[in-house]
């Protein structure tokens, strides 16, 4: 229905640096962000769009221009000027650099630019290496260290660790690096083993809290010294389906029913349970932001509905062969454009399903896009 649409809002993005995050190029989004620009590059790939991969390779070319000394790739670039984020940096802004590059590189014939960019990605995974810290498989951010920058996730979260061992797994297939093979291959038994309740003896991260932690039909989102944060992070549990980790699919299912059920419809929020005021961890939202404040309940990163990753939601249900969950969050999304009148909005107040946020957003488009895969 809107397939057409969405592809068209990536293309007016496309500029000569890469593509942008909004075809209305304004304010903060007339930038080329790494994860924005990668993730819609992904769904240029996947839909076989020459123009948007077209400027998916031009994204990697401006990120790859600003790398940092250290293998950083930057959060964005406009003008010409880098920024590695504003309050901490961000650790998926690397990862998604990677696995992105990666995927170009595999559905092309570019032999010079797999040569060339070869140094660059492996500085890159060792600018990851290096954010592990204590040197044992998991890489740990920053509060606000990635696309949840106003959120109150941290530590060894779900979402960066699963984009980093897809980073170590794109390359050692693109480089036929078995030594990078065996790394990403224990690195996915790690987050398998940490993140989610199983009954195998091996050794844990942190033994006192897994053993204190819920058995939860998803993976957790995020552990930290003093414990795991067990809300539902819908993005990373998403690409964990994706690249095929194990999870009970039923009881992940009958999880995401019941979640529907209690707010009424598909359009599930990236972060579950919604926090508020009373709650201990409102402090943590209450001052983190850089323009205004986002995250009332039900909004923006605390319980609102993000179409980009409602779309890798699909993607990983697919791929675990589950297809009437997908079916009902696109008709949903789709009835909901139709009905407000607002495409592509960058998020949904998910309890009066609001459309909000930036439009003709390539996020929304690209996930639009990955849902009708």
């Amino acid at each position: 229905m809107f397939k057409q649409e969405a592809i068209e809002i990536i293309r007016k993005a496309i500029t000569k640096e890469g593509i942008l995050a909004s075809a209305q190029q304004k304010d903060n989004y007339a930038r080329v962000w790494s994860r924005d620009s990668m993730m819609t590059g992904y769904a240029g790939i996947l839909i076989h769009d020459e123009q948007i991969i077209s400027g998916l390779k031009r994204s990697i070319l401006t990120l790859a221009e600003h790398q940092a000394e250290n293998g950083q790739i930057p959060s964005n670039v406009v003008n010409g000027k880098a920024s590695y984020g504003t309050h901490v940096g961000r650790t998926d802004a690397t990862a998604w650099w990677i696995v992105t590059t990666c995927e170009y590189l595999k559905t092309t014939s570019d032999d010079a630019l797999k040569s060339s960019l070869k140094e660059k990605i492996y500085q890159a995974l060792s600018c990851l290496k290096t954010w592990e810290y204590n040197q044992r498989g998991l890489v740990y951010s920053p509060l606000g260290g990635n696309w949840a920058d106003e959120y109150v996730t941290s530590g060894y979260t779900l979402y960066d660790n699963v984009l980093r061992y897809w980073a170590l797994k794109n390359t050692s297939e693109v480089y036929n690096d078995p030594e990078l093979k065996t790394v990403s291959e224990n690195t996915k038994d790690l987050i398998q083993q940490n993140f989610y309740k199983n009954d195998s003896n091996v050794t844990r991260y942190h033994e006192t809290a897994y053993a204190k932690a819920s058995a939860n039909p998803y993976f957790w989102a995020s552990l930290n010294a003093n414990g795991y944060d067990e809300r539902f992070d819908l993005a990373g549990n998403a690409l964990a389906l994706l690249l095929d980790f194990e999870m009970d699919m039923q009881a992940f299912s009958e999880f995401l029913k019941g979640i529907r059920d209690e707010f009424k419809h598909w359009m599930l929020p990236v972060f579950y349970p919604v926090i508020f005021p009373r709650d201990d961890d409102w402090r943590l939202l209450e001052n983190n932001y850089s323009y205004s404040f986002k995250n009332q309940p039900y909004h923006f990163h605390n319980g609102g509905s993000w179409p980009i990753f409602l779309g890798w939601l699909c993607l990983g249900l697919k791929k675990k062969g589950i297809r009437e969950i997908p079916e009902k969050i696109m008709t949903e999304y789709e009835t909901l454009m139709h009905e407000k009148g607002e495409h592509f909005r960058e998020y949904y107040s998910t309890d009066k399903l609001l459309p909000l946020g930036t439009g003709q957003l390539c996020f929304s488009a690209s996930g639009y896009l990955f849902m009708s895969l």
